[in-house]
């Protein structure tokens, strides 16, 4: 009897185990809604349909090759950096925002599918946004 109670004990965690593999894998492959990120300019705020991309992984994952409907892709670095931003392989062209570490519109620059840019500038920060959208402006400031 102590055999047949431990045998379903075992069966039942293992059908539990299953059932949790299978619900995180279905929560895995419905995207997130879009977030809302807000541009501020003087005193208007303008809201666009955007991501915020805080890890490695997402900063390599840009607007242009997502298969999201989206506005804006909001990068937030750790740090600042200098480093070249890059439009190879999108499918559409952008507007590049870079920022300061409060938000502030530092640099803009408009790339076509396949262009790079390099800011001259350190920046902690770049609001890419789908070209015809929105036009972010050099003391704009964004807020995730």
């Amino acid at each position: 009897m102590l055999r047949l109670v431990g045998f379903a004990l075992l069966l039942f965690l293992f059908v539990l185990s299953f059932l949790g593999y299978f619900l995180t894998a279905q929560r895995l492959r419905t995207p997130l809604p879009p977030e809302a990120v807000v541009v501020k300019r003087g005193g208007q705020a303008f809201t666009l349909r955007a991501r915020l991309a805080r890890t490695p992984e997402a900063w390599r994952l840009g607007l242009g090759l997502r298969q999201e409907d989206l506005e804006a892709l909001l990068y937030l670095f750790p740090e600042a950096t200098d480093a070249p931003f890059s439009t190879e392989g999108y499918r559409f062209p952008v507007v590049v925002a870079f920022l300061d570490g409060e938000g502030r519109v530092l640099k803009v620059a408009r790339l076509e599918p396949g262009e790079s840019v390099a800011p001259g500038t350190a920046y902690r920060g770049v609001l890419e946004v789908r070209a015809g959208a929105f036009e972010p402006r050099p003391g704009d400031r964004v807020l995730p």
